[in-house]
C-alpha cells in the first residue's frame, strides 16, 4: 500500500502532506532527537492515545486504578529515532521492547539473563528475539509506514502496532506472574483490498546465561556460543548454555511449517481482506533442557489462559497496593480521592515507578526488594534512590524497605552504593549520600510504623540505634582539612557527571545537619538527653559553617571546597533541593529570596528543569540528562518543588508541577527526562531521556515514587510525625481544595486526609 493509500484510507489525517526531499534532509539535519514532528501517524488513527478524562460535573478519578487507567499514551517512533522503548516486568523481571513490533531484548530473571550483551569480539550489543521478516525481509527495513510503531505501555503489557504494505502487525508483549518466561500474542491482519499470501519468519536469539556468583553492576553479559537446537515437532529452538544449566526455548504456535538457519521459524499464510492470524511467542527460561522445554509446552497449550491471567493478576495487584490488610504487600498506600487529572497523574505515576521496581524473586538472598533502575541493574537497590521514595516505600512495603535497611547495615555501605540481592552483598564504589540515604530511610520506615522496638534489634552486632548515629557522626571521620565540613571524595562518589561539584559539597554537609537532629530525636526520646543535646548543638553550628562557607551571598547557590583552599562555584539543583529539605530554617530570609530567584531564572522551564544550570561553566563536561544541563534525573522535579513549597508563592510551584504532570503520559517517570527547549516533547511531556549515549539513562527508576511522596507530604501537606501524631499543612487549594487521602496508615492507626486536617478513618 502506498503512503497515499494509507492517508486517503486514514480520515483523520487527510490533511497531512508527504514531505519533500529538501524539507526531509532539512529535518534529519536537525537530529534524530527531531523525529516526533515528522512520524506521521500512518499505522494509527491518531498520533496518541488521549488520556482519560474526570466525567462530567467533576467525578472522582478512580481511586484504585485498573492497568487501562495507568495506560501511557500511544507513542508514535521511526527506527531511526532516539526513543526509550518501553519495559514489561513480572515479580521476578524485565525485559525490555526493541526499536520494532515484536522485538524484545535485555530479557533479566536474575541470576538468568537472556537477550543481553553477549561477551565477545565486536559484540552487537543486546541481543534482539522474536523479531519478524515478511516474505524474507526484516519488517522494520520495509517503506513507510513500516519504520513507525506505536508504543503503548500498560502495567500488565506492552502493545504495539504497524503497518508494512498494507499488512497490519500488532504484539501485545508480558511477563506472566511469577514465572520465568516473556510472552507476546501477535496478530497479522489484511487490510488492504486483495488477498494476500505471506511467508512470516520468527527469527530467534538469546545468548542465554546464569550468573550467581557476581554482582550485576550495569548489564549482565550473555554468552556468544549457545548450543542451538532447532525442534520441528514442538515448533521451537532451544538454545543452551555450554557454561551451566540455563536454557532458553523459543517458539511459536500455530506449528511453523519449517525451521530455516537452525532458528528462523516460518510460516506460511494467506489472508483475505479483513482476515486476521494471530501467532504466540514464548520464550521459557530455566536450568536444564528437559524442564525448560515442559515449561515451553505448557505455556503454549495455555497460553489464552496465560494471557487473560495476566491482566487479571496486575488488576488484582493494584487493587492489594490500595488495600489496608491485603496478601501482596506489608503495607498499603492511601487512595487519593480527587477528580483533578494533574493530582491524580502525579500520584499513581509515582506509584507505578516504584512497582514496575518491585522484585519478590526466590533469588533474593534478603525477600522482597524494589530494584533503582531495572535495565541496566536489574538485582540493585541503590541507597540514594530508595531515600528518595522512602515515604511511600514506608506506606506500601514497610517490611521489604526494613530487609534492605538491615542488609545496608551489614554490608560496608561506606565502601558501595548499592546491594545486590542475588548475592546480598555490597557492590560497585561508596557513594556520598549513603549515610543520609540509611538515616532518611530509617526515619520514613519508624514514623510510619511505630515500629520503635526495631531500634534495639541486634544487627551485625551492635543495636539498629547505634548504626543509626554511626551513620549520622561518619561525617567527622572526612573532615581532613579541619574546616568543619566532610570532604565527600571525587567524581564517583557524588555525581558522577559535574566534574566541578567535588569534596566539601553542601548537600551532602548538609545531610549531616539532618541526621544529626533525628538522631538526636530517638536518642532523646529513649532518655539519652546528653548525647541528643550535644548532636543538636553540633547540628546548628554545621549548618552555620555551611552557610558561612559554602553559600554564595547575592546568587542563590552554593560552591564546593577544594583540598588546595579554592572553591568551586556550581550551580546545581541538588545542593539547593537538599539544603530546601535538611535545614532550610538554618537560612536567612535573604537566603531563601535568592534561592528562589536562581530555580526560576535559570533551572526552571515550564515542563521539567534543568539539573545543571545552562550558564554553569562545567555545562560543556557531560550530557548525560539526568545531572547536567539538558534534563534533570526523575526525583529533582520533585524534590525542588517540596523545597520551594516552603519559600515560594504556591500558586507559582502548583502550576509547574502541573507542567511536570504532562511527562506521565510516557508511563512511568524515566531515569531522567530532557528539557522541552532542547528535545521535542512527546505528546506535550517532557521527552524521555533515551539510553543512547551520551543521554544515557534508564527508561524507568524507582525514584520516581518521590512524586507520590510530593502528593502525601507536600500537596497534601502530611506530616507524619516520630512522636506527635498527623499534622497538616495543606497547599490543595490549586488543584482540588476537595480531594482526600484515605486510609494513610500511621503507627498502627489509618487517617483520612484532607485540607482540614488529619482524622481517624
Amino acid at each position: 500500500m502506498s503512503t497515499q493509500d494509507a492517508t486517503r484510507k486514514d480520515p483523520e489525517n487527510s490533511d497531512r502532506r508527504s514531505i519533500d526531499r529538501r524539507e526531509f534532509l532539512k529535518l534529519g539535519a536537525t537530529g534524530a532527537a527531531l523525529s516526533p514532528a515528522i512520524a506521521a501517524p500512518m499505522i494509527i488513527s491518531g498520533s496518541a492515545r488521549p488520556a482519560a478524562q474526570p466525567a462530567p460535573g467533576g467525578a472522582p478519578l478512580p481511586a484504585i486504578p485498573t492497568p487501562a487507567d495507568l495506560a501511557s499514551d500511544k507513542l508514535v517512533h521511526h527506527f531511526r529515532d532516539l526513543f526509550n522503548p518501553p519495559l514489561a516486568n513480572n515479580e521476578w523481571g524485565c525485559l525490555q521492547a526493541a526499536k520494532s513490533v515484536s522485538g524484545i531484548t535485555a530479557i533479566a530473571f536474575p541470576p538468568f539473563i537472556c537477550c543481553g550483551v553477549p561477551e565477545m569480539p565486536f559484540s552487537p550489543g543486546n541481543l534482539i528475539t522474536c523479531e519478524i521478516f515478511m516474505n524474507g525481509q526484516v519488517l522494520t527495513s520495509f517503506p513507510p509506514p513500516a519504520g513507525e510503531v506505536a508504543y503503548t505501555w500498560y502495567p500488565h503489557q506492552i502493545v504495539r502496532e504497524t503497518v508494512a504494505q498494507g499488512i497490519r502487525f500488532t504484539t501485545e508483549t508480558f511477563m506472566p506472574s511469577k514465572q520465568q518466561s516473556a510472552a507476546e500474542l501477535i496478530t497479522v491482519k489484511n487490510e488492504s483490498h486483495e488477498r494476500r499470501t505471506l511467508s512470516l519468519g520468527f527469527d530467534m536469539r538469546a545468548g542465554v546465561a546464569v550468573q550467581r556468583e557476581k554482582s550485576w553492576l550495569g548489564a549482565a553479559s550473555s554468552e556468544g556460543d549457545n548450543k542451538i537446537t532447532a525442534s520441528d515437532s514442538h515448533g521451537c529452538v532451544i538454545f543452551a548454555s555450554q557454561h551451566s544449566q540455563a536454557v532458553s526455548v523459543q517458539g511459536i504456535s500455530p506449528l511453523p511449517v519449517r525451521i530455516e538457519r537452525g532458528r528462523m521459524l516460518v510460516s506460511e499464510i494467506s489472508l483475505n481482506p479483513g482476515e486476521a492470524r494471530t501467532f504466540h511467542y514464548i520464550n521459557a527460561i530455566g536450568e536444564g533442557v528437559e524442564a525448560t522445554l515442559d515449561l515451553y509446552d505448557r505455556q503454549q497449550a495455555g497460553f489464552e489462559k496465560l494471557h487473560k491471567e495476566n491482566q487479571q493478576q496486575c488488576a488484582s495487584l493494584l487493587r492489594s497496593a490500595f488495600t489496608p490488610g491485603n496478601s501482596e504487600f506489608s503495607g498499603h498506600l492511601p487512595q487519593l480521592i480527587t477528580s483533578n487529572r494533574e493530582l491524580w497523574k502525579l500520584y499513581h505515576t509515582g506509584f507505578m515507578n516504584i512497582l514496575v521496581n518491585r522484585r519478590i524473586s526466590p533469588a533474593s538472598t534478603y525477600g522482597p526488594a524494589y530494584t533503582t533502575i531495572p535495565h541496566f541493574c536489574p538485582t540493585l537497590s541503590f541507597i540514594w534512590d530508595a531515600m528518595l521514595t522512602s515515604l511511600s516505600l514506608s506506606l506500601l512495603d514497610p517490611q521489604a524497605l526494613r530487609g534492605m535497611l538491615e542488609n545496608w547495615m551489614i554490608q560496608d555501605m561506606h565502601q558501595h552504593l548499592a546491594t545486590d540481592y542475588v548475592t546480598g552483598e555490597g557492590v560497585g564504589p561508596w557513594y556520598a549520600v549513603n549515610d543520609m540515604g540509611i538515616l532518611r530511610c530509617a526515619h520514613d520506615y519508624l514514623r510510619v510504623t511505630g515500629d520503635m522496638a526495631w531500634l534495639d534489634k541486634t544487627i551485625a552486632g551492635k543495636p539498629a540505634v547505634e548504626h543509626l548515629v554511626d551513620h549520622a557522626l561518619y561525617w567527622k571521620s572526612l573532615d581532613k582539612l579541619g574546616h568543619g565540613l566532610a570532604d565527600y571524595g571525587k567524581l564517583d562518589d557524588l555525581l558522577e557527571v559535574v566534574s566541578t561539584w567535588l569534596h566539601e559539597v553542601a548537600a551532602m554537609n548538609a545531610g549531616n545537619v539532618y541526621g544529626m537532629r533525628f538522631v538526636a530525636a530517638l536518642l532523646e526520646r529513649r532518655g539519652d538527653s546528653t548525647r541528643a543535646a550535644q548532636l543538636r548543638s553540633e547540628a546548628k553550628d554545621l549548618a552555620a559553617r555551611i552557610n558561612a562557607q559554602l553559600y554564595v551571598e547575592g546568587k542563590g547557590w552554593w560552591k564546593a571546597g577544594q583540598p588546595d583552599g579554592t572553591f568551586n562555584e556550581v550551580r546545581h539543583c541538588y545542593d539547593l533541593l537538599t539544603v530546601l529539605d535538611t535545614m532550610v530554617d538554618d537560612l536567612s530570609e535573604k537566603q531563601k529570596k535568592e534561592i528562589s530567584g536562581f530555580f526560576w531564572s535559570e533551572l526552571h522551564t515550564p515542563l521539567w528543569m534543568h539539573a545543571l544550570s545552562p550558564g554553569d561553566v562545567d555545562a560543556t563536561w557531560n550530557l548525560r540528562a539526568d545531572h547536567s544541563w539538558l534534563g534533570a534525573y526523575t526525583a529533582w522535579p520533585s524534590m525542588t518543588a517540596k523545597g520551594l513549597y516552603k519559600i515560594d508563592q504556591p500558586t507559582r510551584v502548583a502550576t509547574w508541577l502541573k507542567g511536570l504532570a504532562k511527562s506521565a503520559n510516557q508511563g512511568p517517570f524515566g531515569q531522567a527526562h530532557i528539557v522541552e527547549s532542547i528535545f521535542p516533547t512527546e505528546n506535550g511531556g517532557a521527552f524521555k531521556c533515551p539510553l543512547d549515549q551520551p543521554y544515557g539513562n534508564d527508561w524507568c527508576c524507582v525514584s520516581g515514587g518521590s512524586f507520590a511522596d510530593l502528593v502525601i507530604d507536600t500537596i497534601f501537606g502530611a506530616e507524619l510525625t516520630l512522636y506527635e501524631g498527623v499534622r497538616v499543612k495543606s497547599h490543595l487549594a490549586d488543584f482540588d481544595p476537595t480531594a482526600r487521602l484515605v486510609n494513610v496508615q500511621y503507627q498502627g492507626k489509618k487517617f483520612d486526609v484532607t485540607r482540614d486536617g488529619a482524622k481517624l478513618a
